[in-house]
């Protein structure tokens, strides 16, 4: 799943009635009595059910979580027949009726057959259980419990059931198309007429399967589907395989009978039920088709593209064929993270699949690229081989991470998305993963709560980080086989991260370097954090001394002792090899080892040489030196910075204003690093230096060094300004494209009166003629931003118009974020509101990016963290048990907090509803950790800033 975008009540009325026949009354008046009775029968159940529970067998945590819900491993499935029929408007209620049969096999004597289950209302009457070894004969049931924690059906039987033997089965049941996007749920969209249309669609990653259907929803009990949905004869469905074909059934429904599915996890099905329209690419031998709303179809070119290349790609680099005979690609209205890697049928929020090309950015088609590739990644790893349990999710993730700019690399070779990996994910994470309140990649969970909460940055980038640093260490070509021979060992299976080190080492031993990989990998998996090594140079005696230890963002007390340790693979260079292409380890700093030196005869060079370690920076670790050296590589970059590697410049930049940040390297060398910039001309190098100049522009925002902060920075970026220019070229690259945004949105952002005319005049032209549009794509974001930063109700208004009406998912994106740049206090406590209204056509997915937004303005900060507070309870409701949109709000608001009145406030927060934070408990530890070191850093680090500032600032 990619969850790189994680809004406004959805309170759907329902019908009065249950089924959708207006007509029949008699029947209506029947089935109201038959729901009346099962939903009776279901709350009795509930009640009843501490009649099976022995609390001896159930653990529980000191807060009373109860902590041991695997199923009990007494029964596998076989094979699933699941039948399903949505009742959508015009005629139906939200609601959903269904029949489930399930093969099981017996492999320890039980009385008791336990399943998954949420928000269904099983029909108990209908319940029946037979032995599939012994000519169906019936097995007669005891009673039913619900273990409502757990979210068990529990059958108890009255005999035991034989061990090796099959049974089967079978019941009928009752669920709730919901608003929470999760489980079986409804999504609608507005067509070109105005009318409203409903699809019904799934997320069942990682435990909501059991809200669409009884099941064994756990990733290890894999099993084979038939599944059957019923349709109007109007509507469409989609599922994982191809339709088989097609049944009539009553009331002019079809119900369409779906292709056996191969052994899968149950979090892997999925199902559309809709109005869609779709185009197919052929020319491959499997069938791709990308399906959105009708109004939506000339936006579907890009994917059809380039999801076909990924797939062919993916099949020659892993050496197997992809093994389903179509991968169908839906666009979802109402979607929580970013896509979701269902085998077969992979579903998309609209802007992370749709691309326009008159109206979507160049960084929008990058992030489409990146995705595609993400969750076609996920077809071999997670889906032919699936982590036996949560624990391991950053194997799925991770290499899903990884894989997507090696995938996009090969679709988009003029990207250079593998150096893109430095400032997408790696610089972001190694912030992150500073934190005391990180968690190793590798994290034993238990409870759903706590399985959506590792859906992190950690288990994604960092992940994706030590699999690139891993690639590096192997080579790709044992990297590739390892991967080749793992995924041939375990297609169709489940395995554990020590089974892939296995793998890996075996082909590291047949291709002659024998590297021990779990007793490397362990170091970076099961621990939290990462190394920096401390580089101290005799310059006399030319050698240079290597200390590792662990890097912590918030300065810890010297009597605090820490113990963990890395086996590091070791790159470095000087100015006299210049050697930035060999990415192999020169050697081994282990975690046994205290200390490192090289000397003369491994290359160190005399004392006027510098030396430069983490070569294209593929190793994660940060690297701090000692100031002479630090002063070396500051005069070569001034001199001629084209001599350090590009990736070396950006890491650079990154590790001096981290380092200076947690207070290990003097502000006046990271600070004098920055002025090469003037003569920086490529995207890395600045990517890294202005979100780094964002976390000090977040600190100074209201003080009084924020003017001299501004003249820098609009100093350091005047040459670049000047060189690229507001208006691009048609010959540019990508990459001089992202360039271009990311200055003309500092320029702006620092007063560059070329830049705010520029975006004034754009817009006015826009306002003046809303049918054509003026703005190039690139750049509305920045633009509509300045505008209605410097207008008033009248620019804002115009620009929620727009958003209103676009049928773009990527510019709809765009608009949402520029309005947020408001500087009047009560247009931002509106938007803020309208994010909260359904009726105001921001999604109840988008929500938390129209918060953010607000969050990220200085002005809408304490407006938002207000917000939060205020209006905890309604947020809550509406985002329930969404890690990624709370989690995203939390950091938003709380990136900036540094005063210690904040940071009480946001303790009261937390301690008040700490009860009920659910997914967001680690979101909001790691939001006071990072308020913590803000708020450090202005003790520590304000003055050093500011007389610096005073001293290079005229």
């Amino acid at each position: 799943m990619d969850s790189s975008k994680s809004t406004s009540s959805i309170k759907f009325k329902a019908k009065k009635g249950f089924f959708i026949e207006r007509w029949v009354a008699v029947l209506l008046l029947f089935i109201v009595a038959v729901v009346a009775v099962a939903l009776l029968v279901y709350f009795t159940c509930l009640q009843s059910s501490e009649t099976y529970l022995d609390a001896s067998n159930v653990s529980t945590t000191g807060s009373n979580v109860i902590t041991d819900l695997l199923l009990p491993k007494t029964l596998t499935p076989i094979h699933y027949s699941v039948e399903l029929q949505p009742f959508l408007p015009p005629d139906g209620n939200f609601s959903f009726s269904g029949q489930m049969k399930l093969r099981l096999r017996c492999t320890d004597a039980t009385s008791h057959i336990t399943l998954h289950i949420k928000n269904i209302t099983v029909h108990e009457a209908t319940v029946r259980i037979t032995s599939a070894s012994d000519q169906g004969l019936l097995v007669d049931i005891v009673n039913f419990a619900y273990d409502t924690n757990r979210q068990f059906l529990i059958v108890n039987l009255n005999k035991q059931l034989v061990p090796k033997n099959d049974y089967n089965i079978s019941m009928k049941f009752l669920g709730l198309l919901n608003e929470d996007l999760n489980g079986f749920y409804r999504s609608s969209y507005v067509d070109e007429t105005g009318r409203t249309r409903w699809l019904a669609v799934t997320q069942f990653q990682p435990t909501d399967a059991r809200k669409a259907f009884p099941c064994m929803d756990e990733p290890a009990l894999k099993a084979t589907f038939d599944i059957t949905l019923i349709r109007a004869s109007n509507m469409t469905s989609i599922s994982n395989m191809p339709i088989h074909h097609t049944e009539d059934r009553p009331n002019n429904n079809k119900a369409d009978v779906y292709q056996t599915t191969v052994n899968m996890s149950t979090y892997l099905l999925a199902f559309v039920v809709s109005d869609y329209a779709f185009k197919a690419n052929n020319a491959t031998n499997t069938r791709f088709s990308v399906w959105a709303r009708s109004g939506a179809m000339e936006q579907v070119e890009y994917a059809l593209y380039a999801g076909p290349k990924t797939l062919d790609f993916f099949e020659t680099y892993f050496n197997i064929t992809y093994p389903l005979p179509k991968q169908d690609m839906v666009a979802v209205p109402d979607f929580n993270a970013g896509a979701m890697e269902n085998w077969g049928l992979i579903t998309y929020r609209e802007s992370a699949l749709l691309w326009d090309p008159k109206l979507s950015s160049p960084a929008s088609k990058q992030r489409v690229l990146t995705i595609i590739v993400h969750e076609l990644a996920h077809q071999w790893f997670g889906n032919l081989v699936t982590p036996k349990w949560w624990d391991d999710l950053w194997l799925n993730e991770g290499f899903a991470s990884y894989m997507e700019y090696i995938g996009s690399d090969h679709v988009e070779p003029t990207w250079k998305m593998a150096d893109q990996f430095i400032s997408q994910d790696l610089h972001n994470v190694l912030e992150l993963d500073s934190l005391e309140s990180s968690h190793p990649v590798s994290n034993p969970v238990n409870n759903p709560d706590e399985i959506n909460e590792i859906f992190d940055s950690i288990t994604y980038s960092k992940g994706a980080s030590i699999i690139r640093m891993m690639n590096m260490f192997l080579g790709e070509s044992t990297f590739r086989k390892g991967l080749t021979n793992y995924l041939n060992a375990f297609k169709y299976q489940n395995a554990e991260q020590d089974d892939l080190w296995r793998y890996f080492t075996e082909a590291s031993k047949e291709d002659g370097f024998n590297i021990d990989v779990k007793l490397v990998m362990d170091t970076w998996t099961r621990q939290t954090g990462y190394p920096v090594i401390n580089i101290s140079r005799d310059y006399d005696a030319r050698t240079v001394k290597l200390i590792q230890k662990k890097f912590f963002l918030v300065p810890i007390g010297k009597n605090v002792s820490r113990t963990e340790a890395w086996h590091i693979p070791i790159t470095y260079t000087t100015s006299v090899s210049n050697n930035f292409f060999d990415t192999r380890p020169q050697f081994w700093f282990y975690a046994n080892n205290e200390s490192i030196t090289l000397n003369e005869h491994d290359g160190i060079p005399s004392k006027d040489e510098w030396v430069l370690f983490n070569i294209k920076q593929t190793s994660y670790y940060r690297v701090n030196y000692d100031i002479e050296n630090w002063k070396l590589l500051i005069q070569q970059l001034e001199s001629n910075h084209e001599v350090i590697d590009v990736i070396n410049r950006a890491q650079l930049i990154d590790d001096a204003m981290d380092l200076a940040r947690a207070s290990q390297l003097d502000y006046n060398i990271a600070l004098n690093l920055t002025n090469y910039l003037v003569k920086e001309v490529e995207y890395l190098p600045w990517d890294s230096a202005t979100t780094n100049f964002g976390f000090i522009d977040d600190m100074l925002s209201v003080t009084a060094a924020y003017g001299k902060w501004k003249k820098l920075v609009a100093q350091r970026l005047k040459p670049i300004y000047e060189k690229i220019g507001f208006v691009g070229k048609d010959s540019d690259s990508h990459l001089e494209k992202l360039n271009r945004v990311n200055v003309v949105g500092w320029a702006c952002r620092t007063d560059n009166q070329d830049c705010l005319r520029h975006s004034s005049d754009l817009y006015k032209q826009w306002m003046d003629n809303p049918s054509d549009d003026p703005i190039p794509p690139a750049l509305k974001r920045t633009v509509v931003c300045y505008a209605i930063k410097h207008g008033d109700e009248l620019e804002w208004n115009f620009a929620f118009e727009r958003f209103q009406k676009s049928n773009v998912g990527t510019e709809k994106d765009i608009l949402l974020s520029a309005l947020s740049c408001t500087e009047k206090p009560w247009i931002l406590g509106k938007y803020l509101m309208l994010a909260l209204n359904t009726s105001s056509g921001i999604r109840k997915s988008d929500s938390s990016s129209v918060f953010s937004s607000v969050a990220s303005n200085s002005i809408g900060r304490p407006i938002a963290f207000d917000f939060l507070r205020d209006k905890w309870n309604l947020i809550k409701e509406l985002h329930g048990s969404s890690f990624f949109a709370i989690a995203k709000m939390v950091k938003a608001v709380t990136q900036s907090l540094n005063t210690r009145f904040g940071l009480k406030q946001l303790n009261d927060f937390v301690e008040m509803h700490s009860s009920a934070l659910g997914t967001a408990k680690r979101s909001l530890q790691q939001a006071i950790e990072q308020t913590e070191a803000n708020v450090i850093w202005m003790e520590n680090n304000f003055d050093i800033v500011n007389a610096w500032l005073l001293r290079n600032v005229s």
